[in-house]
């Protein structure tokens, strides 16, 4: 009795004399970063990794690369399309949206290794290498790297690590993005592309320009990489490879898509204004001044250029304007362009997202009944598409949990299969990670799921709910030692 009473005592005296007691952090994991610990973080690393001109470097390829495909895009309607999207969203709010990419997904650990490695010697090195062969000035002298190329192309070993790089930041698949972007703005300029369905075209150059600014990142990597050695290079792959080098590069990649689309929504309530202001005749043409270049508004208007001849070697110069396209009322193929739901979000929308949900429903219905759309107003025809849009970027924005598989199918390489008595398992490749893959396991960007394991190949199925509401099934076989070959698309 004697004893506890000398402790409760001594409890006593402890809390009254104020000695302080053992902090709480010393029995519990550390909290997380909050939101200003998280925010100089990431600023710090933007600012040392370049994503700060993410948006820049990606224009710049494209600058560098020239007409890919004049019937996607004309000469000069690159630069054209690039000033519409400057004038609807400006840097900052591009920067804001990438940002929030990583506050969405942020993983300390991996910022504070992202941040090691853009500190280090090499890392420095290589982002100022990246960033110099962006510069105009050494135009002449990247031109002539690539000819030398055709007479001295580097090592099988150089260039399988240089496809390494290009595979692991993904710029291809950014650079694409922006392409079409570009592609869709000039639609009612391109005279090329008059008479032709959107979607259906964006589909097609999407296919075709994948592998052809492949070529121009690939060759544009080798330029920047020149002075390094092959064992500098080694070390840059196996930081890409980490787990914090397939984050950084991934959220980089969400975040200039979210980027990019909400750029190219603004850009083309642009767009209309300067049709409209086009096709009233002016007078003063305040937008178009403000946007295009003094070469373009000319041809736009049909007006001649003063500072361009009448006449040429072929004759008389032609003044005829393009004949723009009216989107005004088109019964739902201004969504076209809209990449469908995956099957799988739209069944997560249905279960936690109640409220969009009965948006989407609501729209599907109204989108089908023409009746109803031509009845409307023109004001009430066009919110209405506009809500559609707004509800269907919001779906897209849904995010879901996805596996180390769930990335583009040129980035899977599947080496082999097993067979055991109960059950077929392929196995894949990522980086140096290896993974094995079961039947109704998720594979692909579009949250597909294997179907099928053959002998030399596997069979993955998607299925999407486009804007009509229709679902569509879209089937990849992923073949031994190879990426991907499509069987097309197929509605069901």
């Amino acid at each position: 009795m004697r004893i506890r009473c000398y402790i409760k005592i001594i409890l006593f005296l402890w809390i009254a004399l104020g000695v302080p007691s053992f902090q709480a952090s010393a029995l519990t994991p550390p909290l997380q970063d909050d939101l200003n610990s998280r925010n100089q973080k990431l600023y710090s690393l933007f600012r040392l990794s370049g994503l700060e001109d993410v948006l820049d470097n990606m224009e710049s390829v494209l600058e560098i690369s020239g007409t890919i495909n004049e019937d996607a895009l004309a000469p000069g309607q690159g630069a054209f399309a690039k000033r519409i999207m400057r004038h609807a969203y400006s840097h900052e709010k591009f920067y804001g949206v990438q940002k929030q990419s990583f506050l969405e997904d942020y993983k300390s650990q991996y910022v504070i290794s992202a941040v090691q490695w853009y500190r280090s010697s090499l890392g420095k090195k290589i982002l100022r290498l990246e960033n110099e062969s962006n510069n105009p000035d050494l135009r002449p002298e990247m031109d002539l790297f690539v000819e030398d190329l055709l007479n001295s192309p580097p090592s099988e070993e150089r260039i399988f690590l240089i496809e390494k790089i290009e595979r692991s930041l993904r710029v291809t698949e950014a650079g694409k993005s922006l392409y079409l972007g570009y592609v869709k703005l000039m639609y009612p300029f391109n005279k090329n592309n008059q008479g032709k369905r959107l979607g259906k075209m964006l589909r097609i150059f999407g296919e075709s320009i994948t592998e052809p600014i492949r070529e121009i990142v690939l060759r544009g990597l080798l330029f920047s990489y020149r002075n390094l050695k092959d064992k500098e290079l080694e070390k840059y792959v196996e930081f890409l490879n980490s787990k914090a080098g397939r984050w950084f590069s991934q959220t980089t990649l969400k975040g200039f898509s979210k980027g990019i689309k909400k750029n190219l929504f603004l850009a083309e309530k642009v767009q209309e204004d300067l049709i409209k202001e086009i096709e009233t005749g002016g007078p003063e043409f305040p937008l178009l001044q403000e946007i295009a270049l003094p070469g373009q508004r000319y041809l736009l208007i049909g007006r001649r250029d003063p500072f361009q001849p009448l006449v040429n070697d072929e004759g008389l110069v032609s003044l005829s304007k393009v004949s723009l396209n009216n989107k005004t009322r088109s019964f739902g193929d201004e969504l076209k362009s809209i990449p469908p739901i995956a099957l799988l979000v739209y069944d997560k929308i249905e279960d936690q997202y109640p409220k969009l949900y009965r948006e989407l429903r609501y729209f599907e219905r109204l989108i089908n009944n023409r009746e109803e759309l031509e009845a409307m107003a023109d004001d009430e025809y066009s919110n209405s598409i506009n809500n559609y849009r707004d509800v269907l970027e919001r779906a897209a924005d849904i995010r879901m949990d996805e596996s180390p598989l769930q990335i583009e199918y040129e980035s899977l390489r599947m080496t082999g299969i097993i067979r055991k008595k109960t059950e077929v398992v392929a196995i894949f490749e990522v980086g140096s990670t290896g993974y094995a893959v079961r039947q109704g396991d998720r594979v692909g960007p579009f949250f597909g799921y294997v179907d099928e394991i053959q002998d030399e190949q596997i069979i993955v199925v998607e299925k999407f709910r486009n804007y009509l509401g229709t679902i569509l099934t879209n089937q990849k076989v992923i073949e031994f030692f190879q990426s991907t070959t499509s069987e097309g698309d197929t509605n069901s």
